[in-house]
């Protein structure tokens, strides 16, 4: 009625019409009009619905949250819209807001493409956006970002003259007052030269992409390219790379460049692995088409692969140490890639860049060349001019000529030839490890020089000039004042703001007259710096640090490879997963340090400061460690050549003779096991007989009970045939098919349920939710324990593995105390017991048992917590691998009579049945054991005969691997090690160790895995499910000779021990679809 009514008011004062067809405008537009309601009007006659989700969708869009659609706001904001009249103005208003939010929820025009056109970047940096093709790509002229709009007059200062009173290097060496050394400059050099490769023949033209892409590794164009391609299986030529200019660099740049060239091929060999898609082949057996494309698309990958860990350093270390990120303790960085939103609007990125005339200019960075570097800079120069009394004397023709000789010299060689700084390549192409790792550590050693006025050496002057000529007269860029304006600074307004050295100021006055004549080049090079302090590491000049941070966002953020397109369709789920993961523990979130240990594994230990943050003197480490309250975790002291480099021992009489042998190989567990202990020892950890053999028998009558054997074959049988019926999942009838992952849901399950039951450990299931721990959570406290204490012989993963142990250890020690101080008898544990009925917290016969005889023996509650946690840990870390490895070993092809005769076996409940099983148990282990060997440490330097292999010399303190997988199939020690034979003598075996150190826990292995086995085998046609499923996803990597496999879990993170295989088998079923 009221809205009638008001039609008839509107109607009423409106105006007459004076067309000459008697016609309103309302009605000679059919009735439609423009004319709109007031926002204010439509609010006011809003419902209580409407005005609620008026309210909700403003708070909603305030607060930039991602859009919670369990609570319908979209669908409640079309109703309300549904239900505005056609003219209402709200409507409109929101409508638009509607669409303008649908539009940015998707980029226009898309960044990224399916398919493999847009897979791989091209070897000119070309393509990186699909809509312009060109732009960024190598052989392209600079841009211009700043407009050079001051006019210059002809009068301008000589370049000699300025590089004299603003530049040249005076006064004693002034180190870097952050500590930033050599090899902070060494990768920014490489930083540099990604982008920056002016053409000796027309300085216009950028020879290199305007993209991080590691072109000075895989070089600007396809034939540069060629230069490190072996064109096999995706490789590169080792410790090979494509440019040249580099090759003329300062040994650390060459250096430090050559552990990406080395992380290329071990992401190649990966991949082919992984063979992530089952599309790569063996490559003996490929057609030559099949060969080009494999080696095409791996060597694609691992590049895109390699460039993004090459992204990671620049963003996670070198911009880190730009802004001093590890002298505020922190982890922090910033992600210049990432997806961000503001206010529902995307921030552009993947769109393609082009580096500019004035970064070309900015980044002549010689103020902070070391001494050390300066020194190899007049060497160069002193061996190609040998006349040359000065290098003052340098003029730029001279210059010429010396990077014409240098060049040639390479020119001359093949590039998979080149050297540099007197190293040698062996035989296989590579340099040695020592070589390169003292490179690189003289680097760590050596500081940077301070940015600012009179810093560039007098090696360099010629350079200067060249480049203050090139940025006048080629570049013709703006001044000092126009680029501050362009980054939003505010503009110098005398000399003395610009350089607070009041000689440095006067002669620049004198030179320019007034500050808004003063060039960039000179002008970035010489102004005033800034201090060492949270944000600024770097300490350059204040314009150039705001410029690196401008640059650095614009060199990420605008590649699509570092953008939309850094995911699984361009680097592989490995590949994502292998970077999610490629952080180093202790390097405040560095990642060049992983590249290191990888790259040089024995010149580091997993602790060394020199490794975790390189980019660091060693006296600005010991202040940033000291501050931080961290300094006893790491190692400072340099460390020697060779430093954890493992040697090998791989045959079975090798291997016997160094378990033999106590006296010059001694084990090394004993650390890790106190501070896994809170300092009590385990046996393991003594060489001393006597004293081991003590516990060692103490021990042994604790822990193995009268019925051992029976009792844990039965409970293994019983608790894997219960997991398997639990957790298979059936087809529909008549499908007989039943579905089970077999490592996840059993085989990595049932020894840790037996060890939460053995040692009362409160689990966290569906019957009891009050419990402590979830049994996968303990699964991985156990497997971390296992790790740290009997193979912490990897730099890479040893600060990992002990701050994961001594995270857990904990817990598990106050579990285990506290069951150690209550089963004693007594009113305690007549209380505890009856607080604890029926949880998950009660101790059962079997544990109760445990602690009682523990208790009885009258050692420290310290020392019996660590004897449980050295008792436990390998049940864990052994039985659930190995379970699986027997598995997959048996379903194998070329294994099948083997399969087939431990079936036979499965059905069978007597006595030689279980004999023969427990022979296919141990070959099994033989040809797929659970760990690659064994470590020790030689007390002293000696040599010893490893089997036909002849005699290895081991150095004092050098780590040995008693390799039991390769001599597992030792064929002097087994005939004919290809094939299984159940019948081999027992005694035959190192697996499990020999000698004094014989594994504790083999009397649990015989009946723990001949019973699981039993049961799995002794289902219906038991096989695997087809695909990748019924498969490991493994990569192998070498230590000392020996393979060491790892599995790709549920994320496509590297395991070391299998977490997933689908097994498929038959089961009987009635008409009705039951079993």
């Amino acid at each position: 009625m009221a809205s009638a009514l008001t039609k008839l008011v509107r109607m009423i004062w409106s105006a007459a019409p004076t067309a000459p067809d008697g016609k309103t405008d309302l009605h000679a537009a059919g009735g439609v009009s423009d004319e709109k309601t007031s926002v204010f009007h439509d609010l006011l006659h809003l419902g209580g619905t409407s005005s609620r989700t008026i309210v909700q969708a403003f708070n909603t869009l305030a607060a930039g949250e991602p859009l919670d659609d369990k609570k319908w706001l979209l669908e409640h904001g079309v109703a309300m819209l549904q239900s505005l009249p056609p003219d209402s103005g709200l409507s409109a208003k929101v409508s638009g807001a509607f669409i303008k939010m649908l539009w940015h929820d998707l980029p226009h025009p898309p960044a990224a493409l399916a398919g493999p056109e847009g897979r791989y970047r091209r070897h000119d940096g070309g393509g990186n956006n699909h809509w312009d093709s060109e732009m960024g790509k190598a052989g392209m002229p600079y841009c211009r970002s700043v407009p050079p709009m001051k006019p210059k007059g002809t009068n301008l200062p000589d370049v000699e003259l300025v590089f004299e009173k603003l530049l040249k290097r005076k006064g004693p060496f002034r180190p870097h007052p952050s500590g930033l050394n050599r090899m902070f400059f060494s990768f920014a050099t490489i930083v540099i030269h990604e982008c920056f490769q002016t053409s000796r023949t027309d300085q216009w033209i950028n020879e290199t992409s305007s993209y991080v892409d590691l072109s000075t590794l895989y070089g600007n164009t396809g034939e540069e390219q060629k230069r490190v391609r072996t064109y096999e299986n995706g490789t590169i030529f080792p410790d090979s790379i494509a440019s040249e200019r580099i090759m003329m660099m300062p040994p650390g740049v060459i250096a430090v460049l050559i552990m990406f060239s080395r992380n290329h091929n071990e992401i190649a060999h990966s991949l082919w692995s992984v063979n992530e898609e089952g599309k790569y082949g063996d490559w003996d057996e490929l057609t030559k088409e099949q060969r080009d494309w494999q080696d095409e698309d791996i060597f694609q990958l691992a590049r895109n692969i390699n460039v993004a860990y090459f992204a990671s350093v620049v963003l996670k270390d070198y911009v880190a140490a730009i802004l001093n990120t590890p002298r505020a303790n922190s982890e922090w960085s910033l992600d210049l890639g990432g997806e961000i939103k503001l206010r529902g609007n995307r921030v552009e990125r993947g769109a393609g860049n082009v580096v500019s005339v004035e970064f070309a200019v900015l980044y002549h960075w010689h103020a902070a060349l070391s001494a050390a570097d300066a020194e190899w800079m007049d060497d160069l120069i002193r061996r190609n001019l040998p006349e040359l009394k000065s290098v003052e004397q340098m003029t730029p023709e001279l210059f010429g000529k010396v990077v014409k000789q240098e060049g040639h010299k390479l020119m001359s060689t093949k590039p998979r030839n080149w050297t540099f700084n007197g190293l040698e390549r062996g035989a296989d192409g590579r340099f040695d490890d020592a070589d390169l790792g003292k490179v690189i550590k003289d680097c760590i050693d050596e500081p940077a020089h301070a940015f600012g006025a009179h810093g560039t050496p007098a090696s360099l002057k010629v350079v200067d000039l060249l480049g203050q000529l090139q940025a006048r007269g080629v570049f013709n860029v703006c001044t000092l004042n126009e680029f501050r304006q362009y980054l939003n600074l505010q503009p110098y307004t005398n000399f003395m703001q610009w350089c607070e050295d009041e000689e440095t100021a006067r002669d620049a006055e004198l030179l320019y007259g007034h500050i808004d004549n003063m060039e960039l080049y000179p002008g970035l090079q010489a102004e005033c710096t800034k201090p060492p302090m949270p944000g600024s590491g770097v300490c350059p000049g204040q314009t150039t640090g705001r410029g690196i941070l401008d640059d650095a966002v614009s060199l990420v953020r605008g590649d699509r490879f570092l953008t939309y397109d850094m995911n699984s369709s361009t680097l592989t789920n490995w590949g994502v997963a292998k970077l999610n993961n490629s952080v180093a523990k202790g390097a405040y979130g560095g990642v060049l340090p992983t590249l290191l240990f990888a790259g040089l594994p024995g010149e580091f230990t997993g602790t060394s400061a020199y490794a975790l943050l390189p980019f660091y003197t060693p006296q600005a480490v010991r202040e940033i460690l000291s501050g931080n309250g961290v300094l006893e975790q790491y190692e400072l002291q340099r460390p020697p050549a060779n430093a954890t480099k493992i040697v090998g021992i791989h045959t079975q009489a090798g291997c016997k003779k160094i378990f033999e042998d106590r006296d010059n190989f001694v084990v090394m567990y004993q650390k890790a096991i106190r501070n896994c202990t809170d300092g009590h020892d385990f046996m393991i950890g003594w060489d001393q007989r006597r004293r081991h053999d003590e516990r060692s028998t103490l021990l042994h009558r604790v822990f193995f009970e009268d019925g051992f054997e029976s009792n844990v074959s039965q409970y293994f049988r019983q608790k894997v045939r219960t997991l398997i019926e639990e957790s298979s999942l059936s087809y529909s009838y008549p499908d007989t098919r039943r579905s089970i992952d077999i490592v996840r849901d059993v085989t990595n399950v049932t020894p840790i349920l037996w060890l939460a039951e053995r040692f009362a450990i409160p689990l966290k299931t569906q019957e009891h939710s009050r419990g402590i721990l979830t049994r996968a959570e303990l699964f991985e406290l156990y497997l971390v324990l296992f790790m740290y204490q009997s193979f912490n012989i990897l730099p890479k993963n040893e600060w990992a593995m002990r701050e994961g142990s001594q995270k857990v250890s904990p817990l598990l020690r106050g579990i285990l105390e506290g069951h150690l101080r209550t089963q004693q008898g007594g009113y305690k544990e007549v209380f505890t017991d009856y607080v604890e009925k029926g949880t998950a917290y009660e101790v059962g016969p079997d544990a109760d048992r445990l602690y009682k005889a523990l208790a009885a023996t009258g050692l420290p509650t310290g020392d019996l917590v660590g004897d449980c946690i050295g008792m436990a840990a390998p049940v864990a870390g052994n039985l659930t691998q190995q379970a699986s490895l027997l598995i997959d070993l048996y379903l194998s092809p070329g294994y099948e009579k083997y399969k087939d005769r431990i079936v036979q076996l499965s059905h069978r409940e007597d006595a030689a049945a279980d004999k023969e099983l427990l022979g296919f148990v141990y070959e099994g282990m033989r040809h797929a054991g659970v760990v690659p060997g064994l470590p020790r440490v030689a007390a002293r330097e000696i040599t010893v005969k490893d089997g036909q292999r002849g005699q290895i010399p081991i150095k004092e303190g050098q780590t040995v691997l008693i390799a039991t997988s390769r001599a597992a199939m030792d064929p002097v020690a087994y005939p004919n090690p290809e094939l299984i034979d159940p019948h081999r003598p027992i005694s035959s075996y190192i697996l499990l160790g020999h000698g004094l150190h014989f594994c504790f826990g083999a009397r649990l292995v015989a009946p723990a895995l001949v019973s699981t086995l039993k049961e799995v085998f002794g289902l219906r046609n038991l096989r695997r499910a087809p695909g990748k499923k019924g498969q490991f996803a493994t990569v192998d990597h070498q230590v000392a000779g020996v393979n060491m496999r790892a599995y790709l879990d549920a994320n496509a993170k590297e395991s070391p021990i299998p977490t997933t295989l689908t097994l498929i088998y038959d089961e009987e079923r009635h008409m009705n679809g039951s079993i």
